[in-house]
């Protein structure tokens, strides 16, 4: 319940009224909520979309009775969710996204506009995807089973929604937490604030002894925490620029180790990837891990030697 609030705790206050009627046993299942321009709101859970009826109730099929959002109602939604400053939010908004409380994170969709080649802002949105973080404790224990006590850098394999982010939360618990022994001291650069979510302040537990660089781009980032930080372990999100690549491999001569995701289904598929190619190449990482996919996040496919 309390991953839900924090994802909808921005939101025009007739939404969480609106919200507030759904079953709470419903609300503990809901992944994504989807606000699409003259569209019915959806609810997405793992396995069912539900649609928000205008008496309340939830239903499965779609009809005429379905509350639906207008071009002007959404524009107000984007508005609020970055805490009405659009401006102070403008280079994430150009990177498709907002973040929010606790890990949450609002994907945002809409007119872009162009500078030098790049996006440099949004001037009109029309879709909005609100996604719930949620922690789960001890859903890395088959990766850390299968690695055995010897840590080693690694990269996740996953396509969306397979617990990707999930388990590079609960890896910085077990590396650097209280249990361990010989915690290790670890940084995460959390260029998307959806890993450790510091930018309100308190966020989910990522480890008593993890460093938090918060909207860094992941470069920048990886070479500010060598520099100053000391780290044993740097966690990194959706790897995949030539920048990115250089940070790592400079870290890797360094003798830090790395925990890192790509997006894929499988190992032949990152590999393509020039940039992925020639950390695999480097031998930065020393394993690749599969998951299983969204239907059974946080679980392993396969793991390859590397």
């Amino acid at each position: 319940m309390k991953e839900f609030l924090n994802a909808v705790s921005l939101l025009p206050r007739e939404y969480g009224e609106l919200f507030s009627e759904i079953d709470k046993n419903i609300i503990q299942q809901i992944r994504e909520i989807r606000f699409r321009s003259g569209e019915a709101i959806t609810l997405n859970t793992r396995n069912e979309k539900y649609y928000i009826n205008k008496s309340g109730s939830l239903s499965v099929a779609y009809s005429e009775g379905v509350v639906k959002v207008d071009d002007k109602a959404l524009q107000e939604i984007v508005f609020c969710l970055a805490r009405r400053s659009l401006h102070t939010y403008q280079d994430m908004i150009a990177k498709g996204f907002i973040p929010l409380k606790g890990g949450c994170k609002a994907g945002v969709a809409g007119r872009a506009v162009m500078k030098n080649g790049s996006v440099y802002s949004v001037s009109h949105f029309n879709s909005v995807n609100i996604r719930i973080s949620r922690e789960y404790y001890g859903c890395s224990k088959e990766i850390t089973d299968l690695l055995g006590s010897n840590y080693e850098s690694f990269l996740i394999i996953g396509s969306p929604l397979s617990g990707k982010t999930t388990l590079l939360r609960d890896l910085c618990r077990y590396f650097s937490g209280k249990k361990q022994m010989t915690p290790l001291k670890t940084a995460i650069v959390d260029e998307r604030d959806e890993i450790a979510s510091r930018s309100f302040g308190e966020g989910p537990d990522v480890g008593v002894h993890t460093d938090v660089l918060t909207l860094y781009p992941k470069a920048v980032g990886i070479e500010i925490a060598l520099r100053t930080l000391s780290p044993d372990i740097i966690v990194v999100d959706e790897i995949g620029t030539e920048e990115e690549a250089r940070a790592m491999l400079s870290g890797m001569n360094s003798g830090v180790k790395f925990i890192a995701t790509a997006h894929g289904d499988s190992f032949e598929e990152v590999l393509k990837r020039p940039n992925i190619k020639t950390l695999v190449d480097a031998k930065v990482f020393t394993k690749a891990i599969v998951l299983e996919g969204k239907g059974k996040p946080c679980k392993v496919r396969e793991m390859i030697s590397i």
